[in-house]
């Protein structure tokens, strides 16, 4: 998931850094590496459309292998890993939840018949135990020989991430393929100092595309150097440690753009050119106070010079904003109503910020936080406390360090640029250094209690389906069949979130472990 669009606008801006070419890129890999929940999907999806309710977990499965081997023949890897999602930490599982219910919300206004729960597709269900049974006996008794390293989802862990802490390891100059191309994975490989590494996604006529994470690094030192007036020198050895800051700093301003773990700004995004509106923010903050990043450690007082520099158009850009999504017209007749959503429910917020913009802060957080700031400004020190905690934390978790792994930013949207600003400055730059380390996972009972919606209680143990079903047991309001839609400023309803229950962990623990 990570950064939406952000793939898109790297291919824009740079030329070079992308190739179709299968044969030149596979020749002499040494790793070979699948994200395999981002294989799981696709594979799912087709075989759904092709076969029988009773046949689909089977072809599924078997599908998976045979794609295994296929990459095995195609890029003749000397190892290849196949890394599922394990259990996560607990801020990827709120997203999760929030995207499990908005698929819910979906497939009912589209009148969707669901034939096969793709629910299913989380660790814990018996579709995901099956699916590790099998390929660890392939594993086991088909022999190649080709070493073959598989973690599934009953080992903790993002996919991508586990993919990374087992190339950590590997020789720097080894020809690693990754299949796979959302923003986190590229934001990872840009973070791990490979020097021959390559993402790839299959596009939808049996092609395929590599990203070269190399050509990527020269580029963006290329482009900041430019910008921020650095020593041109830097270019010229792109992991000396300078550079290493460089790449760094990049890669946490980046997560001010949002990811799956923090809510992206009001007024940055990528469609309307929110990277290049970020790079120019740090060129003032850097110029100030040197790089974001510093020998591994984020630079607090840059970072505050970037919110500061962020937030001083922010009134005027919050209004053209809105003035720009209410002229958006409905397209299209073909569409399905999901596709349609967001503009066909308009979030009445848009029209109060267009029509009073001088209270647009108090009316944002009256709609948005359910708060009356003038009462209760406490909730403002409180979201911008966890939201930079969130990059903190995004940060660490990206550089594989001892995590919080229970913590997770509570609120739906971020908070506005002004109030991150003036309250970063009176924050103490020691409450975001002193990581708090909690290296606990809940287990897969748990996580299937927290991201599943009532829709897909047949995917839990008879023991557990109580929770959804029985109010007595006293987790019934966790899963609600009925919830609002949160469309500010979105287009598409997958843009959107789901206004559900604040997850209470402790609670949950206390009441399954009665």
């Amino acid at each position: 998931m990570g950064i939406p669009y952000y793939f898109y606008s790297l291919t824009k801006k740079y030329s070079n850094i992308v190739s179709d070419n299968t044969t030149d890129i596979s020749s002499d890999t040494d790793i070979y590496c699948i994200d395999f929940n981002g294989l799981i999907h696709p594979v799912a999806q087709d075989i759904i459309k092709l076969y029988d309710k009773k046949d689909i977990e089977e072809k599924i499965i078997e599908k998976l292998w045979e794609k295994i081997n296929y990459y095995i023949n195609t890029f003749k890897p000397k190892q290849i890993i196949i890394c599922t999602d394990g259990v996560a930490p607990l801020a990827k599982m709120i997203q999760q939840r929030k995207r499990r219910y908005l698929t819910v919300y979906r497939n009912k206004i589209d009148n969707i018949s669901i034939k096969w729960d793709t629910n299913a597709i989380t660790p814990g269900t018996e579709f995901m135990n099956k699916l590790n049974l099998y390929i660890k006996t392939k594993i086991r008794y088909n022999p190649t020989d080709v070493i073959i390293n598989y973690s599934g989802s009953d080992e903790v862990g993002e996919g991508e991430h586990k993919i990374f802490h087992k190339i950590a390891v590997e020789n720097i100059d080894s020809k690693i393929i990754i299949n796979g191309l959302d923003a986190d994975l590229i934001i990872l490989s840009l973070l791990s100092g490979k020097r021959n590494l390559y993402l790839m996604r299959e596009t939808d006529d049996n092609n395929s595309t590599f990203l070269n994470i190399l050509e990527l690094r020269k580029a963006i030192v290329k482009e900041l150097v430019n910008i921020w007036n650095l020593e041109s020198n830097l270019y010229n050895d792109i992991f000396n440690n300078d550079t290493i800051n460089l790449i760094e700093s990049y890669c946490v301003a980046c997560s001010i753009m949002g990811n799956d773990f923090i809510p992206h700004l009001l007024t940055l995004n990528l469609k309307s050119n929110g990277l290049d509106k970020l790079i120019n923010a740090c060129k003032y903050a850097i110029s100030n106070h040197g790089m974001l990043v510093v020998d591994g450690k984020i630079n607090y007082n840059t970072l505050c010079d970037i919110f500061t520099e962020l937030s001083k158009n922010e009134d005027v850009e919050i209004f053209k904003e809105c003035e720009k999504y209410i002229k958006k017209n409905i397209n299209g007749n073909n569409e399905l109503a999901s596709d349609l959503y967001a503009l066909k429910n308009k979030d009445p917020l848009i029209n109060t910020i267009y029509n009073n913009p001088n209270k647009w802060r108090t009316e944002y957080y009256k709609a948005i936080f359910n708060t009356n700031i003038t009462l209760h400004s406490c909730i403002i020190t409180s979201s911008v406390l966890a939201y930079i905690k969130g990059i903190y934390w995004t940060y660490d978790y990206y550089k594989r360090r001892d995590i919080d792994h229970l913590w997770f930013y509570p609120y739906s949207n971020a908070p506005i640029l002004k109030d991150i600003s003036n309250n970063a400055l009176a924050l103490n730059n020691i409450v975001f250094n002193e990581n708090i380390k909690n290296g606990t996972f809940v287990n897969s009972t748990i996580q299937l209690l927290i991201v599943l919606p009532k829709e897909s209680s047949h995917l839990l143990t008879d023991k557990n389906k109580k929770y959804m079903h029985d109010v007595s047991e006293g987790l019934y309001h966790m899963y609600p069949e009925k919830y609002k839609i949160q469309t500010f400023l979105k287009t598409h309803l997958w843009e959107c979130s789901p206004i559900l229950p604040n997850i209470n962990l402790k609670y949950i623990l206390k009441i399954v472990n009665e």
